[in-house]
């Protein structure tokens, strides 16, 4: 169970402003059932989908089931699917109880499962049986041995193992008489978000914290009940769980999903679909673009592409432009989703030269070390604050202090400049974390476990400029004696502790030693710029 609530003072000033509301996310939902109760809601890439109607009363049969089994108010549920409608079903069921939503991306091994789903206490996990390449009974089973599993467990579709009851065996419930009435104010959803911290931080979002950073975000796009969403990126990332399911089922919105991502098929969907805009980081957009331009088809409802986790070329823009399609940066992070947005009607330009102007209602800031602000132009830290920013981590009172100062700002870590118009621009980074497709990797948490392999004596992971997935992680290392090393055996011992497919370094460098300062910190930048003038990692050549 999660108990934790938004500072007296926040709610306060926020209520005063308007900015919060006595609503939560199951209460809008409930006017979008009632506008529209045979509008298709959501919509999977095979074509199977859901009305309105039809969530209402699978959500509510779902949390019959859950209540009967011990769900209830407060309680955590671990949502760990591919992107398939079932994940709105599941979201609002867990809503209808009061409970939380723990995201859990597809992607994660039952290393980092098992390890949030403990710091969450999770009551109950829906999983897929098996996706792709992966058996999540099996990880599931890997869990259980070492921590036991959550006492419901349900799974959608069959794996090599049997474990838990089938999802639809629960959807066979009565529907439950009425939801639970919870404060906005109550905890949401915790995303776990990997830092320079070696383990992930579960951030704490509200009904509020999220409905606000969305209506902002909708009104900024002009989003109608009529727009329908196209949406590859994971629901269980914060980008997909809040600018996907919430922000398109509390608007009356369709939102047609896509749960394996490929160019072509995407530009497939979202022409049958009618779809009328998108958001992504920027493999996404250059593997759309590229099949726009290739296939030649016509996307005639289609007016946008947001656009955030790693930086935005010029040509890629140009290229859009060229199709048709409006590329819009986005700027934020799971404690703070999102903060800046372009406008629509701004110059093609800032689409390049900015990562957008902050929303309505949030304020932002570009300081120096000593918390001073700077200059426009000049390069600081970017801090925020708002009615959308998360009200802390997980069991985390230190690290939520450092993170949220006295006055409220939060501190991104990300390096910036601000120009005259309020715009700003994410020139780097503090924390030292990988962003590999719009996925953050602690190179922390990686470096932990190879410095336990018995090749390894020291070991760094950086990242790499990729051309279509921003970043990859190289790992540099020095061994022990002459003992050989190759890549594939670093990522089988990784495989086996656990670790998720994206996390895995993707070159292998072997140096006699890492550069150093006097104090025995190792300094990565000098490692970045010596693999970038020696040419030792061809980036094109990871995927």
């Amino acid at each position: 169970m999660i108990d934790v609530r938004p500072k007296p003072e926040l709610c306060k000033k926020y209520y005063a402003a308007g900015q919060w509301r006595d609503e939560t996310i199951g209460d809008l939902v409930a006017r979008s059932v009632a506008a529209a109760p045979r509008k298709l809601a959501l919509k999977n890439a095979d074509g199977s989908g859901i009305t309105y109607a039809e969530l209402d009363e699978l959500s509510s049969r779902l949390a019959q089931y859950l209540r009967a089994n011990g769900f209830g108010e407060g309680d955590v549920l671990t949502m760990h699917l591919p992107n398939w409608w079932q994940s709105g079903v599941v979201m609002l069921a867990t809503y209808k109880l009061g409970g939380v939503v723990h995201a859990a991306p597809p992607t994660y091994g039952w290393k980092d499962l098992a390890y949030t789903m403990a710091k969450c206490k999770s009551k109950a996990i829906v999983a897929a049986g098996r996706f792709r390449s992966a058996d999540y009974t099996r990880n599931l089973l890997n869990v259980g041995d070492l921590q036991g599993l959550p006492p419901i467990c349900l799974l959608l579709g069959e794996g090599a193992e049997t474990i838990g009851v089938q999802f639809d065996l629960a959807l066979a419930e009565e529907p439950i008489a009425a939801p639970v009435r919870v404060s906005p104010d109550s905890p949401a959803a915790v995303v776990f978000s990997s830092g320079t911290e070696s383990k992930p931080k579960g951030v704490i979002h509200t009904h509020n914290t999220m409905l606000f950073g969305e209506r902002m975000f909708g009104e900024r796009l002009g989003l109608t009940p009529d727009d329908v969403c196209f949406m590859a990126t994971p629901l269980s990332h914060m980008t997909g769980f809040v600018h996907g399911l919430v922000l398109n089922l509390t608007r009356a919105c369709t939102l047609s999903l896509q749960d394996i991502f490929e160019g072509k098929r995407a530009v497939e969907i979202m022409q049958q679909d009618g779809a009328t805009w998108t958001m992504g980081s920027t493999p996404f957009l250059n593997d759309t673009i590229n099949a726009l331009a290739e296939l030649a088809i016509p996307l005639p409802r289609f007016r946008f592409f947001a656009c955030g986790g790693a930086p935005l070329p010029e040509a890629i823009v140009r290229l859009a432009s060229k199709v048709d399609v409006r590329v819009l940066p986005v700027y934020g992070s799971t404690e703070s989703p999102p903060h800046t947005l372009t406008r629509p009607e701004a110059p093609l330009a800032d689409s390049w030269e900015t990562d957008g102007e902050a929303l309505p209602g949030i304020e932002m800031r570009v300081v120096d070390a000593d918390g001073r602000d700077v200059a426009f132009g000049v390069p600081g830290e970017e801090l925020s604050r708002g009615p959308n920013t998360f009200i802390g981590y997980l069991d985390e009172p230190e690290l939520t202090a450092r993170a949220i100062d006295a006055d409220n700002w939060y501190h991104s870590g990300d390096i910036a400049t601000m120009r005259a118009d309020n715009t700003i621009k994410i020139v780097g980074r503090i924390k030292d974390i990988i962003i590999r497709g719009g996925q953050n990797i602690s190179a922390r948490e990686v470096e932990d476990l190879l410095i336990e392999h018995e090749a390894i004596k020291d070991v760094a992971i950086v990242g790499r400029p990729h051309a279509r997935l921003g970043e990859t992680a190289v790992a540099v290392v020095t061994t022990k004696g002459d003992r050989p090393l190759q890549l594939d055996e670093l990522t089988r011992f990784l495989v086996a502790r656990g670790v998720g497919s994206y996390k895995l370094p993707e070159a292998l460098v072997i140096w006699p030693e890492l550069p150093r300062t006097p104090s025995g910190k190792i300094q990565k930048y000098l490692i970045r710029q010596k693999l970038v003038e020696s040419n030792a990692v061809d980036p094109d050549k990871s995927n």
